[in-house]
Formats: structure tokens, sequence, C-alpha cells
């Protein structure tokens, strides 16, 4: 049985190219059990949906398995309706935006046979296992939306996460399939590895859906490095980025994970990334982190104003922002750090402050971005529900990126003028802090998205 994972074309993440570790991972696992799998990750190869096409029906899959966020959600729902008018090809779908609307997603787009919400990796072997037996799902599949009447769709929910041991026992992820037969794929270029170390987050963040969890799973600290050493020998991997939602904590394991790398010596021929929060660095660590290798932290600030980030359960203060920042730059590590406006409650006084903070953090790089209501998040129920000032304009969900068009009105800021409070937070973080170069070099990097903000600018000047 030939199967086929399909990322569909993005629109302003195409400036980043990089192998995604979740199709990756479950190639990976139907790998194992005998399939025949192939990745056609669009962002990644840069096809446009007509290109997509054309290598799906070269392929001829018996089923094309959908990851998609929700501003992608729509073009992998056309796609898979071309492949189901074309063929014997049989659909599913899964990520953010299916799990947290399983049936209204099959609801809307008829080109979807099945779903799985949640961790697909066994819930995937089984619906095509069913299907390779019988071409008939067995619906009692966990996490699993089918259609077993027209017009009507069943839902499953999703079983208990996978523990850390289950998450040691996964095979490595199938990079070899974006890759090929280049053994030094990744030596002597820019590209990052990617890999996870856990699963799941802890915190309520009001804007996060947590495809994931809030139970944290850990893989052990030897499978982590096992699956490090062997990415530097199969794909000459040398910078690593982990995507965990939070990787750098002070705590045990990571504590054990850094002195392995330092003691084996491989922190001596790699360096590595990942994601902190405030309320979980110390001096201690970073300055461990660093002797492991780590070259840069990133960080969600979200807000330079504790009411806004107490009103979405962040969990940290400014204050800890601050010194965390302090810390990070002290042991000579990059410091990223990511804001957002349009929060609950927001105000221009709000939007200032974190001008503000970005401009005295002045981190090595920053991300501002708009509040989207994200299905599955608590900012999509209060703006569904007209609460904190929220008023939502669209259910489009090409629309539902956070540098594009907006959806969302916030306390009168209409999506326009949100808009120019990004610019000029944007703007005024370069120019205050005198990074003129780094402002070029920002927009150069980015320049193929401009176009896409440009027209969604011009599209949205009703808005």
């Amino acid at each position: 049985m030939k199967i086929a994972f399909v990322k569909p074309p993005a629109t302003y993440a195409n400036w980043y190219r990089r192998p995604l570790l979740g199709i990756a991972s479950l190639a990976a696992y139907l790998e194992r059990h005998g399939y025949d799998c192939r990745i056609f990750d669009s962002v990644f190869s840069g096809w446009s949906e007509a290109e997509l096409m054309a290598q799906l029906d070269s392929y001829g899959p018996d089923l094309a398995a959908f990851t998609a966020m929700t501003h992608e959600i729509d073009a992998a729902g056309r796609i898979a309706l071309r492949l189901r008018q074309g063929g014997t090809c049989a659909t599913v779908v899964g990520g953010c935006h299916f799990s947290a609307l399983p049936q209204r997603t099959l609801i809307e787009f008829p080109g979807f046979d099945y779903g799985i919400a949640g961790e697909g990796e066994e819930p995937l072997l089984a619906l095509t296992r069913s299907l390779e037996s019988g071409g008939k799902p067995d619906r009692s599949i966990p996490g699993l939306a089918s259609r077993p009447e027209k017009g009507t769709v069943a839902f499953n929910h999703p079983a208990p996460p996978l523990s850390g041991e289950a998450l040691d026992r996964l095979p490595f992820p199938a990079f070899h399939l974006y890759f090929g037969d280049d053994s030094g794929a990744l030596a002597g270029t820019g590209d990052e590895y990617p890999i996870l170390s856990s699963r799941g987050c802890p915190y309520r963040c009001a804007f996060c859906m947590q495809a994931l969890g809030r139970t944290v799973r850990l893989r052990s600290a030897e499978r982590i490095l096992e699956e490090m050493k062997a990415a530097v020998d199969a794909y000459g991997a040398h910078t690593f980025n982990f995507i965990d939602e939070i990787f750098l904590t002070d705590t045990p394991r990571t504590h054990d994970l850094l002195e392995r790398m330092i003691s084996s010596g491989l922190s001596r021929s790699i360096r590595w990334s990942g994601l902190t929060r405030a309320n979980l660095v110390s001096g201690k660590l970073v300055e461990k982190a660093a002797r492991a290798g780590c070259f840069r932290l990133e960080m969600g600030v979200e807000s330079g104003d504790d009411r806004i980030l107490k009103k979405i359960d962040k969990g940290i203060t400014v204050a800890e922002v601050r010194e965390a920042a302090r810390l990070i730059k002290q042991a000579g590590i990059e410091f990223h750090a990511y804001f957002i406006i349009g929060h609950p409650g927001e105000t221009v006084a709000t939007i200032a402050r974190t001008a503000d903070l970005a401009v005295e953090l002045n981190p090595s790089n920053i991300a501002v971005g708009i509040m989207v209501p994200y299905p599955g998040t608590a900012i999509y129920r209060m703006a569904r529900e007209g609460r904190e000032g929220y008023r939502l304009l669209s259910e489009d969900w090409t629309r539902y990126d956070k540098y594009g068009v907006g959806v969302l009105e916030v306390s009168g800021f209409t999506p326009r003028q949100l808009r120019k409070w990004q610019r000029r937070i944007m703007l005024g973080f370069f120019l205050k802090n005198r990074r003129f170069l780094n402002l070029a070099g920002y927009f150069w990097k980015r320049r193929r998205a401009l176009w896409y903000f440009l027209g969604n600018r011009l599209r949205g000047r009703r808005t």
C-alpha cells in the first residue's frame, strides 16, 4: 500500500524551509511496519498547488495523509477532493485545525474521507491496516473521524497520549524521504535539523491550541543523544533546533541531557537552539546550556504589560522577562523574543508598553504577530462569544495567519490599525536601537513573504 504524506502550499511560511518533523515521524512509523511512504511537502519543495498535484498523480497513492494548520486547511481540502475524484485514493487529515474541529472539518471539506485527532502514529497505522485488509475502516480507532453514512460524521475521542517510554520506542523521523540518498544533505549548509525531546506543555496560554496536550512526556537523554549522533552521521547535521513547546527548563532531565552533551564531546561539533520561558531560566542553567552548544534561545514574551500577561494566563511577569533576557545574553547566547498584539483588553497604552519592552530588551531577533483566534483556544471562544472586547470578523480559514489580513477586532482596534501598530513596533525596534543593517537584512530574508503581506494589505483595506 502506497501512502503519501502531504503538506499543502503555504503563504507567508514559504520563506522558512526545513523538513517537517510531524509527517516525517508518521512516515517513519509506517515504514517500520512495511508500508511504502513518500513525503510531498510543498513548503519544503517550493511547489505550487498544480506542481504538487502533478507529483501526487505520478506517485499514485492509495492513501493520502494531510497535515494542515488553520490557514492551510482550505488548500488541503481542495487537493484531497481532487485526489478522490481522480481515482481510488483515500484521504485522511490531521494536525491542529482538525484536532480542534474534527466533526466540523469533515463537514466543511468533503475531500477528506477520514480525520485523526491527537497523536497520529498508532491510529494512522490502524486505519491503514483496516483499509488495506477490507477497504472499510475500523470505526473504533481512537481519535478517528469518519462518515458512517452519507451526511453524517462520527468521531471517537483520542486515546491517552503516548508515554515517555513509548516515545523512546518510536523510530527516528524519516528525513531520508526529504533528502534521498544525499547522506551529507545538511553538511555545509545553514539548515537546521529539527528534533523533539518531549511532547506536551503544562501551561494554559489563552492563544495556544495545545495540540499535544498538557501532559509533558519526556524522551530519555540517551535516546535524544542517539538521534543527534545518528543525524550527524546520516545527514551531516551540525545545527539542531529543539522544537519542543518548552525545551530549556531547570529540571533534572534537562541538566542530565546538557551534561551528556558536554561529556560525550558532542557539544564541540554541533550547536543547538530551543524555546524557553522567562519563569524557567536560571543563571546556572543557561551557563550550562552555553557549554553544551546552545547558541540561541527563543522566548514568547507576548506583552510588555503585566495585566495582559495575567489575562492570557501566560504565567510570567515583565520582571521575569527582563531577568531571563539578561541571563541569556550574559551567557553569550542569542536571545530571540516573540510578541503578540491584540490581546483581550488591549489598549494603546498596553501596546506602547510592548513596543517599549521590545526596544529595551533589544534581542538578537524579534517577531511581532497579530492575535489570531485559532480554533481550540480560549481566544477563539472569547471571540465567538464577543467577550473581552473581541469581535470575530470572519471564519474564512485562509485569513487565519499572524501576518496577513486580520479576522479579529479587539477593543475598537480594527485589523488595519493592528497592522499599523505591528509595523510601528518592528520599525521602532530596529531604528531606536540603531540596527539599520539588521533591518535591511530582516526584510531581505523575508522578501518572498513581503509580496504576500502587500497583497493582503491591499485586500484588507476595506476591513
